[in-house]
């Protein structure tokens, strides 16, 4: 049997209700001598009496477990081979909740028939949900939402300004790849993404390219200068197999990225002497490729880790003024671009 709390009140020869002070910082209204505190102390060691955190949990209405749900539509995410984005974002998410004595749990997908209410029936206290879109479904259950929740990869005002968001600053980023790019001497530049997995990321990305090749007077930019790569790949070897109509390409992410290089070589295309490649996230991941990829790195762990800060200032109750944190990118230069030959 379980040790109780009126087990250490009779050994120690005290009330439950001063067990509780000691013990559990209850009872207020109820003062204890340090001496009768040691004594009480002293009886819990000795019966091996442990703090019951789920029942005291369960009293406060709190389970110190904050849920991060997975993307609509999103396969299970991958941490440990293929791009880092994921572990890197989780690393700056499990670092935040660690700090404030939080648990971590993965949720797969919205729960239930009305995922509104099974996940306000206080599995956790918190939610963090990443890499959403704002469909109608999204909205309709935001809508009706009652537990603290921060959103990660897109904006407020795609959620009705009801919850916090965290996002790069994604036409800073590809600003810095264009900017590298021009000064390695290429004009000529495409860019790639991925038409069956659009995000508001992705597009946005897509905007930026636009502008900056723009801004840098490289007005030719058109469709041709858009490739849209399916899940079966075939535009991708169709555009490597006739000789790629840029001298270098970026990419919406490092996954597709690291397809480019290691397809490139079986259609004749040197990497990156012949097509120099930036990707979208900069992880570990780059460095394992060769060559090694040139990639713009979204701040991932910051994003988790910002976002578990939002979420903690919520569950505490606090105003959130500034809905949206937008966090900036940077440029990681490695092998896979160089200066333009041709």
């Amino acid at each position: 049997m379980p040790v109780t709390l009126k087990d250490v009140a009779h050994l120690a020869n005290v009330t439950p209700p001063v067990v509780s002070r000691v013990l559990h910082n209850k009872s207020n209204t109820v003062r204890v001598s340090e001496a009768t505190a040691e004594r009480v102390r002293a009886a819990a060691k000795q019966l091996g009496y442990r703090v019951n955190v789920m029942a005291r949990n369960f009293r406060a209405k709190q389970t110190n477990t904050i849920g991060v749900l997975n993307g609509q539509g999103l396969t299970r995410p991958i941490f440990a081979r293929g791009p880092r984005y994921f572990a890197t974002l989780m690393d700056g998410i499990v670092e935040g909740a660690f700090l404030y004595n939080r648990a971590v749990t993965l949720c797969p997908h919205l729960l239930g028939e009305r995922p509104a209410e099974g996940f306000a029936d206080g599995l956790y206290d918190g939610l963090i949900w990443y890499s959403i879109s704002p469909s109608q479904e999204v909205l309709d259950v935001l809508d009706r939402w009652c537990v603290p929740t921060v959103i990660i990869h897109g904006h407020a005002r795609e959620f009705n300004n009801l919850y916090p968001t965290v996002i790069c600053d994604n036409d800073q980023g590809v600003g810095l790849a264009i900017d590298h790019l021009v000064e390695q001497g290429h004009r000529r530049i495409g860019f790639a993404i991925e038409g069956d997995a659009l995000n508001v990321e992705s597009m946005e990305r897509l905007a930026g390219f636009h502008s900056h090749m723009e801004r840098h007077g490289l007005r030719h930019c058109s469709e041709l200068d858009v490739l849209d790569v399916r899940r079966d790949r075939v535009q991708l070897h169709e555009y490597l197999a006739s000789a790629p109509r840029h001298t270098a390409i970026i990419v919406h992410g490092d996954g597709l990225a690291s397809e480019i290089i290691r397809i490139a070589p079986g259609h004749g295309v040197s990497i990156p002497d012949e097509l120099s490649v930036v990707g979208y996230d900069s992880t570990g991941f780059c460095d394992e490729l060769r060559p090694s990829l040139t990639s713009i790195s979204q701040p991932l762990f910051d994003i988790g880790f910002r976002a578990t800060e939002l979420l903690m200032r919520c569950i505490g109750g606090e105003s959130i003024e500034a809905l949206e944190l937008v966090l900036p990118c940077g440029l990681d230069v490695r092998g896979s671009t160089s200066s333009a030959l041709r």
